[in-house]
Protein backbone atom coordinates (compact mmCIF):
# COMPACT_ATOMS: atom_id res chain seq x y z
CA UNK A 1 0.00 0.00 0.00
CA UNK A 2 3.00 2.44 0.62
CA UNK A 3 3.93 1.76 -2.93
CA UNK A 4 0.75 2.72 -4.50
CA UNK A 5 0.50 6.16 -2.12
CA UNK A 6 4.02 7.20 -3.71
CA UNK A 7 2.87 6.81 -6.97
CA UNK A 8 -0.13 8.83 -6.00
CA UNK A 9 1.87 11.24 -4.59
CA UNK A 10 4.13 11.10 -7.47
CA UNK A 11 1.24 11.57 -10.22
CA UNK A 12 0.14 14.68 -7.84
CA UNK A 13 3.74 16.45 -7.76
CA UNK A 14 3.70 16.10 -11.57
CA UNK A 15 0.20 17.48 -11.58
CA UNK A 16 1.24 20.08 -10.06
CA UNK A 17 4.90 20.96 -11.49
CA UNK A 18 3.68 20.51 -15.46
CA UNK A 19 1.59 23.90 -16.75
CA UNK A 20 -1.81 23.69 -17.95
CA UNK A 21 -1.95 24.16 -21.20
CA UNK A 22 -4.85 26.22 -22.52
CA UNK A 23 -6.13 24.15 -25.62
CA UNK A 24 -7.76 21.29 -25.61
CA UNK A 25 -7.13 17.95 -24.53
CA UNK A 26 -5.06 15.94 -27.87
CA UNK A 27 -6.11 12.24 -29.12
CA UNK A 28 -2.77 10.49 -28.85
CA UNK A 29 -3.37 8.29 -31.14
CA UNK A 30 -3.45 10.67 -33.80
CA UNK A 31 -0.40 13.16 -33.72
CA UNK A 32 1.84 10.19 -33.25
CA UNK A 33 2.29 11.30 -29.09
CA UNK A 34 4.43 8.57 -27.41
CA UNK A 35 3.66 7.34 -23.61
CA UNK A 36 5.89 6.22 -21.02
CA UNK A 37 4.13 4.38 -18.11
CA UNK A 38 6.01 3.37 -14.65
CA UNK A 39 4.84 2.19 -11.64
CA UNK A 40 4.16 -0.81 -9.08
CA UNK A 41 1.86 -3.98 -9.77
CA UNK A 42 0.06 -6.35 -7.99
CA UNK A 43 0.54 -9.75 -7.62
CA UNK A 44 -0.22 -12.67 -5.23
CA UNK A 45 3.77 -12.85 -4.99
CA UNK A 46 5.87 -9.85 -4.41
CA UNK A 47 5.17 -6.18 -5.92
CA UNK A 48 6.63 -5.75 -9.65
CA UNK A 49 8.06 -2.17 -10.57
CA UNK A 50 7.46 -1.79 -14.17
CA UNK A 51 8.52 0.60 -17.34
CA UNK A 52 6.73 0.86 -20.40
CA UNK A 53 6.93 2.56 -23.39
CA UNK A 54 4.19 2.61 -26.41
CA UNK A 55 3.87 4.51 -29.74
CA UNK A 56 0.75 4.18 -32.54
CA UNK A 57 1.57 2.24 -35.48
CA UNK A 58 -2.04 2.60 -36.82
CA UNK A 59 -5.96 4.33 -35.99
CA UNK A 60 -6.06 3.72 -32.63
CA UNK A 61 -3.78 0.85 -32.39
CA UNK A 62 -0.19 1.23 -30.05
CA UNK A 63 2.82 -0.94 -29.87
CA UNK A 64 5.59 -1.32 -27.12
CA UNK A 65 7.23 -2.86 -23.82
CA UNK A 66 7.14 -3.33 -20.70
CA UNK A 67 10.21 -4.25 -18.74
CA UNK A 68 10.05 -5.15 -15.14
CA UNK A 69 11.39 -6.29 -11.68
CA UNK A 70 10.19 -8.26 -9.21
CA UNK A 71 11.61 -9.75 -5.87
CA UNK A 72 10.44 -11.51 -2.72
CA UNK A 73 11.70 -13.30 0.32
CA UNK A 74 10.21 -16.54 2.25
CA UNK A 75 10.92 -18.78 4.62
CA UNK A 76 10.31 -22.24 4.29
CA UNK A 77 11.19 -24.91 6.85
CA UNK A 78 13.62 -22.36 8.54
CA UNK A 79 15.31 -21.91 5.35
CA UNK A 80 15.32 -18.10 3.80
CA UNK A 81 14.79 -17.60 -0.03
CA UNK A 82 15.01 -14.71 -1.62
CA UNK A 83 13.58 -14.82 -5.75
CA UNK A 84 14.33 -12.35 -8.21
CA UNK A 85 12.26 -12.08 -11.36
CA UNK A 86 13.10 -9.72 -14.42
CA UNK A 87 10.87 -10.16 -17.71
CA UNK A 88 10.94 -7.85 -20.66
CA UNK A 89 7.25 -8.02 -23.04
CA UNK A 90 6.39 -6.91 -26.06
CA UNK A 91 2.81 -5.63 -26.02
CA UNK A 92 0.23 -4.35 -28.51
CA UNK A 93 -3.15 -2.77 -27.50
CA UNK A 94 -6.08 -1.41 -29.50
CA UNK A 95 -7.69 1.44 -27.88
CA UNK A 96 -11.24 1.56 -27.40
CA UNK A 97 -11.83 5.67 -27.38
CA UNK A 98 -12.97 6.70 -31.03
CA UNK A 99 -15.62 3.26 -30.80
CA UNK A 100 -16.60 4.36 -27.77
CA UNK A 101 -17.48 8.01 -28.22
CA UNK A 102 -15.14 8.81 -25.07
CA UNK A 103 -14.03 12.22 -24.10
CA UNK A 104 -10.01 12.64 -24.97
CA UNK A 105 -9.17 12.83 -21.31
CA UNK A 106 -10.03 9.14 -21.22
CA UNK A 107 -8.22 6.07 -22.78
CA UNK A 108 -9.98 2.32 -22.82
CA UNK A 109 -7.61 0.03 -24.34
CA UNK A 110 -7.02 -3.96 -24.23
CA UNK A 111 -3.82 -5.99 -25.87
CA UNK A 112 -1.87 -8.47 -26.15
CA UNK A 113 1.30 -9.22 -24.78
CA UNK A 114 4.33 -11.69 -25.37
CA UNK A 115 7.27 -11.61 -23.10
CA UNK A 116 10.71 -13.55 -21.54
CA UNK A 117 10.87 -13.75 -18.02
CA UNK A 118 14.39 -14.90 -15.89
CA UNK A 119 14.07 -15.95 -12.60
CA UNK A 120 16.67 -16.93 -9.65
CA UNK A 121 16.19 -18.16 -5.93
CA UNK A 122 19.29 -18.23 -3.69
CA UNK A 123 19.41 -19.18 -0.33
CA UNK A 124 20.32 -16.25 2.22
CA UNK A 125 20.96 -15.78 5.59
CA UNK A 126 20.14 -19.34 6.67
CA UNK A 127 20.74 -20.41 10.14
CA UNK A 128 22.34 -24.14 9.01
CA UNK A 129 25.44 -24.18 7.26
CA UNK A 130 24.05 -25.32 3.97
CA UNK A 131 25.57 -25.44 0.56
CA UNK A 132 23.07 -23.85 -2.01
CA UNK A 133 24.11 -22.24 -5.08
CA UNK A 134 20.62 -21.14 -5.76
CA UNK A 135 18.39 -22.02 -9.10
CA UNK A 136 17.73 -19.95 -12.60
CA UNK A 137 15.57 -20.40 -15.11
CA UNK A 138 13.44 -18.37 -17.77
CA UNK A 139 10.50 -19.00 -19.91
CA UNK A 140 8.33 -17.20 -22.31
CA UNK A 141 4.90 -16.40 -21.82
CA UNK A 142 1.75 -14.97 -23.51
CA UNK A 143 -0.56 -12.52 -21.57
CA UNK A 144 -3.64 -10.39 -22.12
CA UNK A 145 -5.07 -7.00 -20.60
CA UNK A 146 -7.15 -4.86 -20.07
CA UNK A 147 -6.82 -1.05 -18.69
CA UNK A 148 -7.64 2.61 -18.52
CA UNK A 149 -6.33 5.88 -18.61
CA UNK A 150 -7.58 8.97 -16.91
CA UNK A 151 -5.56 12.48 -18.64
CA UNK A 152 -5.25 15.11 -15.85
CA UNK A 153 -3.29 17.02 -17.71
CA UNK A 154 -2.98 17.37 -21.65
CA UNK A 155 0.41 15.09 -21.38
CA UNK A 156 0.04 13.41 -17.78
CA UNK A 157 -2.52 10.70 -16.22
CA UNK A 158 -2.85 7.58 -14.35
CA UNK A 159 -3.19 4.36 -15.13
CA UNK A 160 -4.75 0.98 -14.44
CA UNK A 161 -4.67 -2.13 -15.83
CA UNK A 162 -5.63 -5.51 -15.18
CA UNK A 163 -4.56 -9.32 -16.94
CA UNK A 164 -3.20 -12.14 -16.87
CA UNK A 165 -0.27 -14.68 -17.85
CA UNK A 166 2.22 -12.84 -17.19
CA UNK A 167 4.55 -11.29 -14.16
CA UNK A 168 2.59 -8.91 -13.73
CA UNK A 169 -0.86 -10.75 -14.20
CA UNK A 170 -2.99 -9.25 -11.16
CA UNK A 171 -2.67 -5.96 -12.73
CA UNK A 172 -0.72 -2.41 -12.59
CA UNK A 173 -1.35 1.24 -10.89
CA UNK A 174 1.40 3.76 -12.87
CA UNK A 175 1.30 7.25 -13.89
CA UNK A 176 1.72 7.75 -17.97
CA UNK A 177 3.46 10.76 -19.40
CA UNK A 178 2.78 11.79 -23.70
CA UNK A 179 5.95 13.19 -25.03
Amino acid sequence: MKKVSIVFALAFIFYAAVPQQASAQFNPFTDNTKMITAGFGFTGWGVPIFARFEAPVYDNVTVGGDISYQGDKETISGLKYKHRIFGIVVRGDYHFNELLELPSEWDVYAGLGIGYYSWKSELYDSPLDIDYPGSANGGFSVGVHVGGRYFFKDNLGVNLEFGGGNVLAGGTVGVTYLF
